[in-house]
């Protein structure tokens, strides 16, 4: 039980921090979601994409 609760913590994670950087954090969770801790650090090392600043003020 406790696996797939640190596996959805991933995805959240992933899904944040491509909400900040101007992703779809749809995409990023669910990609988190397959493979964990690694999506995470591929989406932190992203560049933002283009548009509209998503920080969080």
């Amino acid at each position: 039980m406790e696996f797939f609760f640190i596996w959805a913590v991933f995805g959240f994670a992933a899904a944040s921090f491509a909400k900040g950087k101007n992703r779809n954090p749809y995409l990023w969770a669910a990609i988190g979601l397959l493979i964990g801790p690694f999506a995470v650090l591929v989406v932190l090392f992203l560049k933002p994409a283009p548009g509209p600043s998503q920080d969080y003020d």
